[in-house]
């Protein structure tokens, strides 16, 4: 028998009720300064005592990171950060539940910029939005790039080598190796 609205509506406030609690204990103070010094030990990186890093993050060696957020949303996701990488503060690395967002060794993330690996379906006109899903594809940066002020990388999109995003740009697709892109949605301008 399916559920009814009501029903519906009482499992979707039980989870998000269970998930603000346990995000609020792994992201207390205390707790998260101790965690970040753990990892900032054991990898050799820098780490800012107040960025938030979620579970299923992998960070390499001799990284920076920022008062960013690195958020799997309660662990389903998974970030990955190669070797000599910085994540500058403000950043939001969000990954979706079954996506991975990896960024290659020696990116540079800079202050603002953000990574979304998942959105909400919206096909279905007589449908909630809400009441859709989501849909969730992976995001990579390949080594060596620097993504710009305030720039975006939406689901599903690789960075090539080397490339570089402008300020404010919107990736919403697959950017070749050794190109400048810019823009919303971002297209290539030049070659590097």
């Amino acid at each position: 028998m399916p559920e009814t609205p009501d029903q519906q509506f009482a499992r979707i406030g039980r989870h998000v009720v269970l998930e603000v609690a346990r995000r609020q204990l792994r992201t207390f103070v205390l707790f998260r300064i101790f965690i970040n010094l753990w990892i900032a030990l054991r990898t050799r990186s820098v780490i800012h005592p107040l960025a938030l890093i979620d579970w299923n993050v992998r960070i390499g060696r001799r990284c920076f990171i920022g008062p960013a957020t690195l958020d799997t949303l309660g662990g389903h996701g998974r970030i990955e950060i190669g070797d000599g990488t910085i994540v500058y503060a403000g950043c939001d690395l969000f990954a979706h539940q079954g996506s991975t967002i990896c960024l290659g060794s020696n990116v540079l993330f800079t202050r603002g910029a953000g990574a979304v690996s998942g959105g909400h379906r919206f096909a279905d006109r007589n449908a909630t939005i809400i009441s859709q899903g989501i849909i969730t594809k992976d995001i990579t940066v390949e080594d060596d790039c620097w993504i710009g002020y305030r720039a975006i990388l939406l689901p599903g999109v690789r960075v090539g080598r080397g490339s570089i995003v402008g300020a404010g740009a919107v990736v919403s697709h697959d950017l070749p190796s050794m190109v400048v892109a810019a823009g919303v949605p971002a297209r290539v301008v030049r070659e590097r």
